[in-house]
């Protein structure tokens, strides 16, 4: 099934047909590069229809490039119970092996798959994926090329193939594959916004600038492209143009904080962000997401006081979310108050046994209270944490934790 509306090649083995409309509106999503919405369409798809195993690997594609790890893992794990054999749950494997970075891997099970379905275009767009993650340009204009010959309107492979295009330094190339993908997608971002951010990335910082200039004159409504443009006059050394973008910024955007937050955190505008933030917190007291992006950037700007208060609110909003008390454990330490340091800190590994910083935190609070012998235990302790996740993390990379699954 491709953007056109036409079918790719599907599992040989039968499958649900009540999961078919819901995989065909996630497949339009996913094909856009509407990956939030693809994954709830296919996750409805996997509730409609549990041992439909093309769905479990869309859904697990998704998961990967939304980093939800446990709903990959689960997906996976299930894939397996059902049929270990079948190209779906072999490519589930393969996004699982492409989330723990072992490429090689990855590619040897998504090329298995491909023998199996030679011309399916998800997986070739699966493969293809592995190939942006790997650095691989060569190997991902091939496989991207021939998804388009089985979808020449596919949003996504022209956007991939535009970023490939300026991996290898062909910026002419990028830009007509974003145009080509603007005209089938119109709300994707300005062309010229995503060749800016492959200059940008590349340290070609004039040519950036030039690209963000024109991308802020064809979508005047669009925050992101002044942001980068502001970042790259800074960097210029321009200044008065740098403060003129500046007050385009505040004038064009300052009623919406929603909006300007995380990009003002993005580009280390500290005291930007604090004050949307604030505004923020004023329309939605009890987001426990807004507190602590405000509690630590209190926490940047040497505001401990505030940063203290806001994040023991989130404490009472979040009990059971080891992020807080980790937070309030390391402020109190910055505080000099190293008793609610270590209770803190203490609490949050309990929340979260691999919570590392916190251990950290704990084990020097302890040792300005003159308890050694604790320290010394709870950096044994984070140690011993770190072997054991370091373990877990190498029976995946290697597959030995799948050594039954005989794939």
């Amino acid at each position: 099934m491709n953007s056109s509306g036409k079918h790719s090649e599907s599992s040989p083995l039968p499958e649900n047909p009540s999961a078919e409309p819901l995989l065909l509106e996630g497949l339009s999503a996913f094909y856009r590069e509407h990956d939030k919405r693809a994954l709830e369409l296919f996750e409805d798809a996997l509730r409609v229809a549990p041992d439909n195993l093309r769905a479990h690997y869309l859904v697990a594609l998704c998961a990967h490039l939304l980093t939800q790890e446990e709903t990959l893992e689960q997906t996976c794990s299930h894939a397996l119970k059902l049929n270990p054999r079948d190209p779906y749950t072999i490519a589930c494997e393969a996004v699982r092996y492409l989330y723990l970075s072992n490429f090689s891997r990855a590619k040897s099970l998504f090329e298995k798959a491909l023998q199996m379905l030679p011309r399916n275009l998800d997986l070739k767009i699966g493969l293809g994926i592995l190939y942006e993650y790997s650095g691989d340009k060569e190997h991902g204009i091939d496989i991207f090329g021939q998804a388009l010959e089985l979808d020449p309107e596919n949003v996504r492979v022209h956007v991939a193939l535009g970023a490939f295009c300026a991996m290898s330094g062909d910026f002419d190339a990028a830009l007509a594959e974003y145009r080509i993908a603007k005209g089938f997608e119109p709300s994707l971002e300005s062309p010229h916004q995503r060749l800016g951010q492959d200059y940008y990335y590349e340290g070609m910082v004039e040519q950036a600038a030039s690209e963000f200039g024109r991308a802020i004159h064809e979508e005047p409504k669009e925050p992101a492209g002044y942001f980068y443009l502001l970042d790259c006059l800074r960097r210029l050394g321009r200044t008065d143009s740098a403060l003129d973008v500046y007050e385009e910024i505040r004038k064009e955007f300052g009623g919406n904080p929603g909006l300007t937050s995380g990009l003002y955190e993005q580009f280390s505008m500290c005291s930007e962000a604090i004050g949307a933030l604030e505004q923020l917190s004023e329309s939605k007291p009890s987001d426990p997401s807004v507190l602590l992006r405000l509690s630590m950037a209190y926490r940047d700007a040497d505001r401990l006081s505030d940063a203290i208060d806001m994040a023991e609110k989130l404490t009472r909003l979040a009990p059971d979310d080891y992020r807080c008390p980790a937070l309030l454990g390391e402020l109190y330490f910055r505080h000099e108050d190293y008793r609610l340091a270590v209770a803190f800190c203490r609490r949050a590994v309990k929340l979260n046994p691999n919570a590392q910083s916190a251990y950290t935190t704990l084990a020097d609070a302890l040792l300005f209270l003159g308890r050694q012998e604790e320290s010394y235990q709870a950096i044994q302790e984070m140690e011993h944490v770190r072997k054991e996740a370091w373990k877990r993390y190498q029976a995946k990379f290697s597959g030995q934790d799948r050594a039954d699954a005989g794939l």
